[in-house]
Formats: structure tokens, C-alpha cells, sequence
């Protein structure tokens, strides 16, 4: 098992950290974590050195795996696929020991489940996407590659998001919906009907709403 690199580190590389101790805690497998890559921190972090940029990690290719612990969904897109064109191999999937996935779920590389989530059964968590504290997901649903799901989102069955999307705290996401790619939904809304690709919607019911200035990356 190669050693792990965790891109990004703020707030979501410091919970990944957190998880992988959860799960040696509770004698699951994990790999040795090298230490943080970003570049604007300087180490130590949750104890484990800062090693340097990302330009670090691409000159080193394949030497570690990686996980991208990155807020901003169109921020993890692009470390992607910068560090995917380096060589980098990505680690699987980071899932803390309290989370609880149904039968038929799948959770692919690179994806991140935080303490407390709920993820019914049939459901597709993929690539690089994040679903934060005490989140649920219900059955029959697809989470589309680069998401953020936000903790105490609640997002109901049969409900598809597409690549990118942001999903803030609190959000509900009622049955049978479709949010298109890079979509943005508000903290505390309730979205009743599909939202269109690149949209961003706020509000009980949510409604269209000109797009957030992008906060920073992680």
C-alpha cells in the first residue's frame, strides 16, 4: 500500500486526517499518511509536516497515492486533472468507521464519508466527491464525480447530481430530482423541482439566485 498524500490543508484535509485515525482506531486498514501538499499552508498540521505545493506531488508522479481534500468542487476538478496528467494515482475511497452504507452502494476512489452519514442502499457515490458530517443520502441515487455535499444535507431517494455540484449545509433535496452539472445549492434550501446545469438556487422553496463569489479552495 503506497503512502498517502492528502491534497489540501484546511479544514477538509484536517477531517480526512481525522477519518483515516478513526478507522486505524477502530483496526481498519489504512495507509500511512506522508503528509499534507497545498500551497499556500505551512506545516505541521494535525501533527504531520506540510511537505510543499502541488508541484511537489506532480514532479513525484506516482511515488504516493493522493486524496484531494478540497472544498470547492471546481477546484478539486482542476488539481485533478493537473495530478492525473502527472501520474499521480489517487487512493480509494475515505469513509470514516460510523458511516453507514446500504446494500448495493458503491463508493469509488477518491471519495470522501465523513462521521455520522446515512447512505441508503443502490446509491452511487462517485469519484473525488465529498459527503461531509451527518449527511444522508437516500436509495437510488447517483452522486456525480467532484461533488460537495455539506454536512447535514439531507438529500432523499432516487434524487441525481451531476459532476461539480455543490450542495451547502443543511439543504434538502426532496425525491425524484435531477441537479445538473456544477449547479450550486444554498445553505438551508429546499430544492422542489430540477435544477439546471450551472445554476445556483437559494431559499424555502429554492429559487434561481445569481451565483456566490467563490470562497477560497479548501
Amino acid at each position: 500500500m503506497k503512502r498517502l498524500v492528502i491534497v489540501g490543508a484546511g479544514g477538509h484535509g484536517r477531517g480526512v486526517l481525522e477519518i483515516l485515525r478513526a478507522r486505524r482506531a477502530a483496526g481498519l486498514p489504512v495507509p500511512d499518511v506522508e503528509g499534507f501538499v497545498d500551497d499556500a499552508a505551512a506545516g505541521p498540521v494535525g501533527g504531520l509536516p506540510v511537505l510543499g505545493s502541488v508541484a511537489w506531488l506532480e514532479a513525484r508522479g506516482a511515488t504516493f497515492a493522493a486524496v484531494l481534500a478540497i472544498a470547492s468542487s471546481r477546484s478539486k476538478r482542476l488539481l485533478f486533472e493537473r495530478l492525473a496528467a502527472a501520474g499521480v494515482e489517487w487512493a480509494g475511497p475515505v469513509v470514516h468507521p460510523t458511516a453507514v452504507l446500504g446494500s448495493g452502494t458503491t463508493v469509488a476512489e477518491g471519495a470522501i464519508v465523513g462521521a455520522g452519514v446515512v447512505v441508503a442502499y443502490d446509491t452511487r457515490i462517485e469519484a473525488h466527491t465529498t459527503i461531509n458530517l451527518n449527511a444522508t443520502v437516500g436509495h437510488d441515487c447517483r452522486i456525480g464525480r467532484f461533488s460537495t455535499v455539506a454536512p447535514g444535507v439531507n438529500i432523499t431517494g432516487n434524487v441525481v447530481i451531476g459532476e461539480g455540484v455543490e450542495v451547502q449545509t443543511n439543504a434538502t433535496v426532496v425525491p425524484g430530482i435531477t441537479i445538473g452539472d456544477g449547479a450550486h445549492v444554498g445553505p438551508g434550501s429546499v430544492v422542489l423541482r430540477d435544477v439546471a446545469a450551472g445554476a445556483a438556487v437559494f431559499g424555502n422553496p429554492a429559487r434561481p439566485h445569481p451565483r456566490p463569489a467563490r470562497g477560497p479552495s479548501q
